[in-house]
């Protein structure tokens, strides 16, 4: 441990000296951004499973290399030539990355196709998602997360959040509760066998794995809507939009199926886009990845900065492109390992002066005033439950996966900014043991730099200086 400040850090040791972090393995690292000293460093430059952290990196890296105005399109095609009633032709669906894409959007597409006045399409519903490349996982994400909504697959085309709801409700006693889907679609098949109960519920769902069934099952006694990731979102997309054209009275002939981009070209006929849903600006992306801790959006933002910057709409060719971001920061790469842009890889490994510097550049930078505000303040998003009563002076990513609990962000005191990186790891107290003993780190430091600029007035700078 070091300490650069002229006041006593030792608070710091009585607060981390206590059972519940007796194996655990910590860095913690204070950095002020306006002289570029480091005031408070222990286990700073060793290395941690960041958990969320690491969405700092990954928004700060696509601000940086996009710019706040970009906006991602999804695109409507019409294919063929319309002889009365009839599309000799296709319908094309081209995803560009857009994590909003929407149930809202797709009722205007559908809306739009209505209005050509046609009962039958000869063709088909054909899907383009080539933005990216076709791997939808990261490296090093938990097999029992694949369900899960905050662990959706990444797709170009993205619709819904590329998750349905799945939605209970109790019925009579010992009887089977109702189950139903929404978005209504038969993409995903349901099994269902949970009985309503008046006692104690035990409600198991999940999503067979490589398939879309859902499995409900168990007791339950209150109305549940739970979401549940679906496999193959673009798939998904096309599936949909078939079924609610359909559902209009619209005839398709030919299964949904998967083309690349150059593909809609090859035909005799060229395409003509019907309309187009263009997503919020990324600064506004940003700031719900951060403040939300949105996964998906996080994971797209990287696959975009391959797409982008190489080429490329890989995790790999993304990866790359935050090693890059992390050099210009002054960051040694070799020192680290990153596998994805969420932080839901256990693979990950930064330091806290990794994140410090990361957070230094960006204050450096023109772009400070937008990433600064992209980060939760106490009582916002997740940090919503946490820091009640702090004043405004905290701007923070927090970081959560099993055994993993981090915070990095600002400090602002008395006009004054520091950055700070806490990375705790395996540790087995409640995850809540570990959030307190971050509110308390920045509660003390703020009152202790506090304390010494009140001090600070009775001495002279000669006298300081000298200060050990």
């Amino acid at each position: 441990m070091i300490s650069l400040l002229l006041f006593n850090i030792l608070t710091f040791d009585t607060i981390l000296n206590i059972p519940e972090l007796k194996n655990a393995h910590y860095g913690i690292c204070i950095l002020d951004l306006e002289n570029d000293s480091i005031v408070y460093d222990y286990n700073g430059e060793k290395v941690f499973i960041p958990a969320s952290n690491m969405k700092i990196i990954t928004t700060a890296a696509a601000l940086y290399f996009l710019g706040k105005n970009f906006q991602y399109r999804t695109l409507l095609y019409l294919r063929g030539k319309i002889h009365g009633k009839k599309l000799h032709g296709d319908i094309i669906l081209q995803g560009g990355g857009d994590p909003y894409f929407s149930i809202k959007d797709m009722e205007r597409f559908v809306d739009k196709i209505r209005k050509l006045d046609i009962d039958e399409i000869t063709g088909g519903i054909l899907i383009i998602d080539d933005y990216f490349t076709s791997e939808r996982l990261p490296v090093g994400w938990a097999w029992h997360y694949l369900d899960a909504k905050y662990a959706p697959e990444i797709s170009a085309l993205s619709f819904n959040k590329n998750v349905v709801s799945v939605r209970i409700r109790p019925s009579n006693i010992g009887d089977i509760a109702p189950v139903s889907i929404y978005p209504s679609t038969c993409y995903v098949k349901l099994v269902n066998s949970i009985k309503t109960t008046a006692n104690s519920e035990n409600l198991i769902i999940f999503r067979k794995p490589e398939e879309n069934v859902i499995i409900v099952e168990g007791t339950i006694k209150n109305a549940r809507d739970i979401d549940i990731a679906v496999k193959d979102p673009a798939l998904f997309a096309g599936e949909y939009l078939k079924e609610r054209l359909s559902a209009i009275g619209i005839k398709i002939n030919a299964q949904v199926k998967r083309i690349r981009s150059y593909e809609i070209f090859i035909a005799q006929e060229s395409p003509v886009i019907l309309d187009s849903a263009l997503s919020p600006m990324l600064l506004e992306m940003i700031k719900e990845t951060n403040t939300e801790s949105e996964n998906l959006y996080a994971e797209i933002l990287l696959k975009t900065l391959g797409a982008e910057i190489y080429k490329e709409g890989s995790f790999s060719a993304g990866l790359n492109v935050l090693k890059n971001f992390l050099q210009i920061c002054g960051v040694d790469t070799s020192s680290v390992s990153i596998w994805d842009g969420s932080g839901l890889s256990k693979y990950n490994l930064l330091s806290p002066r990794a994140f410090n510097s990361v957070l230094k550049f960006m204050y450096n930078s023109d772009l400070f005033r937008d990433f600064y505000n992209s980060l939760p303040c106490p009582g916002e998003g997740t940090l919503k439950a946490r820091f009640n009563g702090f004043p405004d002076t905290l701007r923070a990513k927090t970081g959560a996966i099993h055994a993993a609990s981090c915070l990095s962000g600002y400090l602002k005191i008395n006009e004054k900014y520091y950055a700070f990186s806490m990375l705790f790891n395996n540790f087995t107290c409640p995850i809540k043991k570990i959030t307190q003993v971050h509110e308390k780190i920045l509660r003390s430091f703020i009152e202790e730099c506090r304390k010494y600029t009140q001090d600070i007035k009775f001495l002279n700078p000669q006298e300081v200086f000298n200060n050990d």
